[in-house]
């Protein structure tokens, strides 16, 4: 969904930046958006336990303008035909789908690949289950792969990985040394 605007008024970069569930961010308020340290608590979480991620720069990008005028327990996002929160997007992010010519894809998925690119970027599950308030180590397992790399290899991936090469689209290139 590159770049498709669903109702919450922005594409699918903030769900994907942080893996947040739809409900968390159907429910995120103004306070917990930390632009000072870059991080956003989500404090109405599945687990019922705060979960803190951080904003990189798109992210950042996004909920600057949302929270920009409004007090601290203001919602960020607000319906413009009700005046409050979304209860759900569902219609939205259907229709976003179809115009981006996408099947099948559910908001879920989104979180998955924010997972996915946390695995790929060289986090071990349980750094993966900490950034995603999973309270089971072996549900963040699902994201780590087996990468055709050798174990000094990812050690050098992680060491030069950048903060925005999780959600990023065009990292740049990683040069790394291979002894055979």
């Amino acid at each position: 969904m590159h770049r498709q605007t669903t109702a919450l008024g922005n594409d699918d970069s903030l769900a994907i930046g942080t893996g947040a569930r739809k409900s968390e961010q159907l429910t995120l308020k103004v306070r917990q958006c930390d632009f000072f340290r870059n991080l956003i608590t989500f404090d109405r979480t599945k687990s019922n336990r705060p979960r803190v991620v951080e904003m990189n720069s798109e992210v950042r990008d996004i909920l600057l303008p949302l929270c920009k005028g409004k007090r601290p327990d203001d919602y960020v996002w607000l319906s413009p035909k009700t005046g409050k929160p979304f209860d759900d997007v569902k219609k939205a992010f259907i229709s976003a789908c179809e115009d981006a010519g996408i099947e099948g894809l559910v908001w879920h998925d989104l979180r998955a690949t924010y997972g996915t690119r946390l695995g790929e970027a060289g986090f071990n599950a349980y750094d993966i289950a900490k950034l995603m308030g999973h309270v089971n180590i072996s549900t963040s397992q699902r994201y780590i792969r087996n990468l055709p790399v050798g174990a000094g290899e990812a050690v050098m991936l992680k060491n030069q990985r950048r903060h925005n090469t999780v959600t990023s689209e065009d990292s740049g290139t990683l040069m790394v040394a291979v002894n055979s």
